[in-house]
């Protein structure tokens, strides 16, 4: 699997307050942006989909204090990085025989989005103990981030290219 090409966003903190320093430091969760458009054959189904180059996101979006068990960055990130676009967005960019692209599973759902988190963090760490939990943490606390993205309607952002 290709990995994606992402890089880390700043966070410029040195100049505040001691105590803004320390709350960043124990609330702030790291974002990452896409630098280029990323491939991914969901192993399921064999559907390419395509996250674009530009999209942000946080790995996966845990509470702070489950991060000791549950890395943003660990086994969770690559199924973590289709799930916040899926919850951004309600699709997936997918390719086409024809090399077009079009709305995966448009207007699917948070159900469906944190089901396929699920499965996807099964076919690639095969810790389905883990990913269980996950999912459990997701129905707990998902609803959260899926009502901001709903309310926000982000703009949207589409592939510029597919490599053949």
């Amino acid at each position: 699997m290709k990995m994606p090409k992402i890089s880390p966003l700043s966070t410029d903190i040195k100049d505040k307050h001691l105590l803004a320093r320390i709350w960043h430091w124990q609330t702030f969760i790291r974002q990452w942006e896409i630098i280029e458009d990323w491939e991914f054959k969901l192993p399921f189904d064999d559907t390419k989909i395509v996250i674009p180059k530009g999209f942000v996101f946080d790995g996966v979006s845990l509470p702070r204090p489950l991060h000791w068990f549950l890395s943003p960055t660990g086994v969770l990130f690559i199924p973590g990085l289709v799930h916040d676009f899926a919850y951004r967005y309600d699709y997936l960019w997918a390719v086409d025989e024809n090399g077009e692209f079009y709305q995966y599973k448009k207007d699917s759902g948070r159900s469906h989005w944190d089901s396929l988190f699920r499965c996807l963090g099964v076919s690639l760490n095969g810790m389905r103990g883990l990913n269980r939990f996950a999912r459990i943490v997701l129905f707990i606390f998902g609803r959260y981030s899926w009502n901001d993205n709903r309310k926000s309607q982000a703009l949207e952002i589409r592939p510029a290219k597919i490599d053949r």
